[in-house]
């Protein structure tokens, strides 16, 4: 029987063919945006009319069985010139030719295979060999839309441009925000999609304008620069700094380009100026259309993630008044992940929003957890193990459809389902062990085990091993640096050798650094304070009590009924 890892490997038929049809619509839509061409004539002249606007040669064009040629933007025939038979001849002439390159069958097929090609190659490619490009069917859809929606606009622009001002074209492609692309796919998804697309959409640039070469290394290397300095978006003025920094080095890099291509100087600071407007727009852009793509497709992107860090978030709030212990377990929780996270290079925002809402699914039934109980009343004594422990595991449940209630996002609602992963509710499991009469029926492990899946990614795994030694960590007696070492570094054996870490990235050396970060944390929660003498107030002056009527006044207080040790470190 194939294992859930070579399923993933190989994917259905059905998929794949999928994939090709969507690519193969993306290449051929595609095509069509690259063929697309400002109409010579807006209008049908007869001789003696008045031109109502000036025509201009849409490229460098030699008329056939006459001595003329027209540059690029060169006007034909001036806005208000009477049409005379000369000009008539011409634009007739310049039709034809219009016509015939739009019918160029052969270019066309020539151009959508080898986008069909490039992309399909390229994603086949990644899927197979890249081991961290693992993209959904709505992942494929989403770079696909994008690359589109960035190529059109991108050529309506140098359109329009080219029917204006059809001189400075050349330059004002500068000013088009195409690190956008690059910005928004490494926020919305990862850096290695950031990459691959970024390859074909400067591949379709590059097929697109007869300075492919240029187009192509200009387009590639400014969003591979966005998607880099994009990367982990904490705040939102990464991305602001991201488009600056990008547009700094496209700019140098736009002046390699002059130099490889013996172009003028006299362009240089035009291009120079437009290249940063360019970047700055582009993260502009990005801002505002990021919310649009998180409501549009369900992403759940680090801007997203910095909103849901607000403790004054309805759940969290709702959760400090009806379950303040699983509040505050939700809180610590969040900093020793976070802690984790940066110590092997994980995403450190994700783990710690995550850890605030992994437990929401108690705010159904909070008093049947031990962290919310009030007093010493057990809600659980009149339930049989049975029935306690499948309390205890629908917390998952119930946090997976509060979590999908409040569009909390996929990568939290993950990271909720895979914090227990297959883990057993050892207490109940036990309990019901004594209870067992094997002539009735056999108490079986799997009822007493969390329905997973085991933790997925690094976030996830880490989420799991912060979970645990926090809840067990308030159990330990007099936590000396060295008991909180022995039991952390107990949890994470435990944990590992149970197999829940089997399906996440984490390695021996990452668990080695995740118990460090663990331990420096729980030594700062738990560290001794200084028991500072009391005083007491003796004729009108404060006086100090000795250590042995301080030992009187503690025993005095005991004899009364008071906890002698009310804040020890156990909760």
């Amino acid at each position: 029987m194939q294992s859930s890892k070579d399923r993933k490997e190989k994917p259905p038929s059905h998929i794949i063919y999928k994939k090709l049809f969507f690519f193969l619509l993306l290449s051929l839509v595609l095509t069509l945006v690259i063929h697309i061409r400002y109409p010579l004539l807006s209008a049908e002249y007869k001789h003696g009319d008045i031109a109502r606007e000036s025509i201009k040669s849409p490229d460098d064009i030699s008329i056939p069985n006459t001595d003329n040629s027209f540059k690029k933007g060169e006007i034909i025939v001036r806005e208000g010139e009477r049409i005379s038979e000369a000009h008539l001849n011409t634009l007739s002439a310049l039709k034809n030719i219009e016509k015939g390159e739009g019918l160029n069958i052969r270019r066309f097929l020539s151009i959508f295979m080898l986008l069909f090609i490039s992309i399909s190659i390229i994603y086949e490619y990644s899927e197979k060999n890249i081991k961290k490009f693992v993209l959904t069917e709505k992942d494929v859809i989403f770079c696909g839309l994008l690359t589109l929606f960035t190529v059109t606009f991108i050529k309506c622009s140098l359109l329009i441009f080219g029917h204006f001002a059809p001189e400075y074209t050349p330059v004002l492609f500068y000013i088009l925000p195409v690190f956008i692309f690059g910005i928004i796919i490494r926020i919305v998804l990862f850096s290695e999609a950031a990459l691959i697309f970024s390859v074909v959409l400067a591949i379709t640039m590059g097929l697109a304008f007869q300075n492919g070469i240029q187009s192509f290394l200009y387009v590639l290397l400014g969003n591979i620069l966005a998607a880099h300095f994009s990367g982990k978006c904490e705040n939102r003025n990464i991305i602001l700094k991201a488009g600056l920094y990008t547009a700094c080095v496209m700019a140098f890099i736009m002046l390699l380009f002059h130099l490889f291509n013996r172009e003028p100087t006299s362009t240089i600071p035009a291009k120079v100026f437009f290249t940063l407007l360019s970047g700055i727009g582009s993260s502009f852009i990005a801002l505002g259309l990021l919310p649009v793509i998180e409501h549009l497709f369900g992403y759940t992107t680090d801007i997203k993630l910095l909103e849901l860090a607000n403790l004054e978030h309805p759940l969290l709030e709702e959760m400090m008044l009806k379950a303040p212990g699983t509040y505050h377990h939700s809180i610590l929780v969040g900093n020793l992940a976070k802690a984790a996270a940066e110590s092997i290079g994980a995403h450190p925002l994700h783990t710690r929003v995550s850890a605030y809402y992994h437990d929401i699914g108690k705010l159904k039934m909070p008093h049947y957890f031990i962290e919310n109980r009030v007093g010493f009343e057990d809600s659980h004594k009149d339930l049989t193990p049975h029935m306690s422990a499948l309390v205890i595991l629908s917390h998952i449940k119930e946090g997976v459809e509060l979590a999908e209630e409040y569009k909390l996002g996929k990568k939290i609602t993950d990271m909720i389902r895979q914090h227990h992963g297959t883990s057993l509710v050892t207490y109940f499991y036990n309990r019901a062990k004594e209870l067992e009469d094997p002539k009735l029926h056999l108490v079986e492990d799997k009822d007493f085990r969390y329905g997973g899946p085991k933790p997925q990614t690094k976030e996830a795994g880490i989420l799991m091993l912060a979970d645990v030694v926090e809840a067990a960590s308030r159990i330990l007696e007099e936590p000396t640096p060295k008991r909180i070492e022995t039991h952390v570094q107990n949890m994470v054996k435990h944990i590992f050798l149970d197999g829940q870490l089997d399906e996440c990235e984490l390695t021996l050396k990452d668990l080695h650094a995740i118990q460090k970060s663990f331990i420096t944390i729980l030594i700062g929660i738990f560290h001794q304070r200084i028991e500072y003498p009391e005083r007491i107030p003796h004729d009108s002056n404060d006086k100090r009590f000795s250590k042995v009527a301080e030992g009187e006044q503690k025993a005095h207080k005991a004899d009364n009924g008071r906890p002698v040790n009310l804040f020890k470190a156990a909760g």
